[in-house]
């Protein structure tokens, strides 16, 4: 439970950060966190394919300034899409 606790909460901050950089839309609380958590997620992949070549899921329960930024790139790769998405 504390770990679901703590992707929220990592997510959130994620989305915070993506959404303070990408001004052109503001997200609700919810839209916010679904972003930060899709986009941790997607940052982590990424890292993963640019540090060792494969594209495998790792959970870590690191709570660092890296992965942070990882977090926020790929929350600002997620809100890209989201954008994409929602003028479809």
């Amino acid at each position: 439970m504390m770990n679901i606790l703590l992707w929220i909460v990592f997510g959130a901050l994620a989305g915070f950060i993506a959404d303070a950089i990408d001004k052109s839309v503001h997200l609700s609380w919810p839209e916010r966190i679904g972003v930060g958590i899709v986009g941790a997620f997607l940052g982590g992949l990424v890292a993963n394919l640019l540090t060792t070549g494969t594209l495998a899921i790792t959970a870590t329960n690191d709570f660092n300034i890296i992965s942070i930024v990882v977090a926020v790139i790929g929350a600002l790769l997620a809100l890209f899409l989201y954008k994409r998405m929602r003028r479809a």
